[in-house]
């Protein structure tokens, strides 16, 4: 192997090693949480709002990640970034005692390593597009493969490590990888300098970078990552309770909410691939799309086919976050300007995100069915459509 191609090799496995890193801590809480409940005596509410500090934590700290990538750059401050989320992973792990209240442990941890996986959701992408400018849509599949996997595994193996060492050492344990993600980024070399693909059409001269949120380009990535986080996050709340609305117990409904999260790994691979060989992502969007109606309209009309409507729906949802990550770097003409568009992008995304489970929950408890949260559903995946018909377009920011 040449000294560039293992280089490069170099560059991947770094990447990976992160964002590998990027969902376990927040996946493995889900299938603890009545434990941690039980032994804190956390009300429901109190353990609802510890699932939603990720979230609001994405969204508050990602518009200022950019500023930080561009005074320290993004490889310092990706490794500062796994250094304090190992940090708040262990934070959130410690027994109540007299200095620290075990309330406090859990919300200033889950903060802390919540803020630090928020550096890396924006800075990625931005690493990507300067490392491999023209494997961009390719890698992206890869690395969000990467971390939807690793997500499904955590989730997967969490009670398994709880029965062994408790529900502190379960939430500990991303801690450790955390650790090792951080000595390995600490050995990669970046690129000495930028290389900027070729082949896309600079859209004519418009704002400065100031002015990037007044950009109608820059929306339509945004409400589109916006669109496709708020399906995803809901159906991750509140998939199973669908199904057990049809008759299905809940194991079952908790291992197709498993597969539902890990389908999308296989489907990131073999859209990244397809993805890398074109430049106009309008068709892909319009069939990952399609993939999320039929899934919603199934659960409609033929719920005795839940799984396979559970399944369509996670083929989309990991295509989707595909599409809405290679948005963000095709779209952009430099890897600067990726930083500030990942910024916004997922500043916005994520407030929305988090007010889709809470709007469904709301809607269901005001009418005792799911089918109006489902017709919701199918208006939001519309309008996904449509925003990804123009964050498509072979066109970049100027």
């Amino acid at each position: 192997m040449s000294s560039a191609a293992s280089g490069r090799l170099m560059l991947l496995a770094t990447v990976l090693l992160v964002t590998a890193n990027l969902r376990p801590a927040i996946t493995v809480v889900g299938p603890l949480i009545e434990r941690v409940g039980a032994e804190t005596g956390l009300s429901p509410s109190a353990l609802g709002a510890l699932g939603s500090v990720p979230i609001v934590a994405f969204a508050v700290v990602s518009p200022v990640v950019h500023l930080l990538g561009r005074r320290f750059g993004p490889e310092r401050t990706i490794l500062v970034s796994l250094l304090v989320l190992a940090v708040g992973t262990a934070l959130r792990s410690v027994p109540e005692n007299g200095l620290l209240p075990q309330a406090v442990s859990l919300y200033v941890g889950t903060a802390l390593l919540s803020a630090a996986i928020g550096v890396g959701n924006v800075l990625v992408p931005s690493v990507v597009k300067r490392d491999f400018p023209d494997r961009v849509p390719m890698m992206t599949g890869v690395y969000t493969a990467a971390m939807v996997g690793a997500a499904a595994i955590s989730s997967g193996g969490a009670v398994l490590v709880a029965e062994a060492w408790g529900w502190r050492g379960a939430f500990g344990v991303p801690a450790v990888f955390a650790l090792l993600a951080a000595a390995g980024w600490a050995l990669r070399r970046a690129p000495a300098a930028e290389v900027e693909p070729a082949g896309t059409t600079p859209l004519p001269a418009g704002p400065p970078p100031a002015t990037m949120w007044r950009h109608p380009l820059a929306w339509q990535v945004t409400l589109y990552f916006g669109l496709q986080s708020t399906l995803f996050y809901t159906l991750l709340t509140w998939l199973p309770a669908i199904q057990t609305s049809h008759g299905i117990d809940e194991a079952s409904a908790g291992m197709w909410l498993g597969l539902f999260q890990a389908v999308g790994v296989v489907a990131s691979l073999i859209v990244g691939q397809v993805m890398q060989r074109t430049r106009d992502q309008r068709g892909v969007s319009a069939v990952v799309v399609g993939f999320m109606l039929v899934a919603v309209s199934g659960m409609m009309l033929l719920p005795g086919l839940m799984p396979v409507w559970a399944l369509c729906a996670g083929i989309s949802t990991g295509c989707s976050l595909l599409l809405g990550l290679t948005f963000i770097s095709l779209r952009a003409g430099s890897s600067q300007q990726v930083g500030r568009l990942s910024g916004m992008v997922q500043s916005i995304g994520y407030l929305l995100a988090a007010v889709g489970p809470v709007l469904a929950g709301g809607l269901y408890q005001a009418v005792g069915s799911w089918t109006p949260v489902l017709w919701c559903m199918i208006a939001v995946a519309a309008l996904q459509g449509i925003f990804g018909h123009f964050a498509g377009r072979s066109v970049q920011l100027p």
